[in-house]
C-alpha cells in the first residue's frame, strides 16, 4: 500500500488525470468481485485510474471508501461522479508514473 499523498504529489496526479478519459463506469451491479478483477487489472497497467460513478450520487464516497480498503490504492480526487485513485505498480521496472519528492524539512 503506498504512502500518503503530499499535496505536491496529488496536484501532479490529478493534472495527469484532467485529459484521461474514464478508464471504468461503476453501475447499478455496484462492487462485484469482478469489478474488483478489472479495477486491480486496470491500476496494476496504468497506476491511474478514473473511475465514473453512474447513477450512484449518494453512495459514491462509501464505495469509494470501500474500493480504497480492498485495493489498496489512493484516492487522488473526487470531483462529481467521477474519481481518481493512484496506486504505483508492485513491479519497479513497470513502473510509468515518477512521483514529485517530498520536502524533507530541517530540524533545528
Amino acid at each position: 500500500m503506498p504512502a500518503a499523498l503530499t499535496n505536491p504529489q496529488r496536484k501532479f496526479l490529478r493534472g495527469l488525470a484532467h485529459g484521461l478519459p474514464p478508464t471504468m463506469q461503476l453501475g447499478k451491479h455496484g462492487l462485484t468481485p469482478t469489478f474488483f478483477q478489472s479495477f486491480e487489472l486496470a491500476l496494476t497497467n496504468h497506476e491511474l485510474l478514473k473511475l465514473r460513478f453512474a447513477n450512484l450520487q449518494d453512495e459514491r464516497k462509501e464505495l469509494s471508501a470501500k474500493i480504497v480498503e480492498q485495493t489498496g490504492a489512493v484516492l487522488v480526487s473526487m470531483v462529481g461522479h467521477t474519481a481518481v485513485y493512484y496506486r504505483p505498480s508492485p513491479d519497479e521496472e513497470k513502473r510509468r508514473l515518477v512521483l514529485p519528492r517530498a520536502k524533507t524539512v530541517p530540524i533545528s
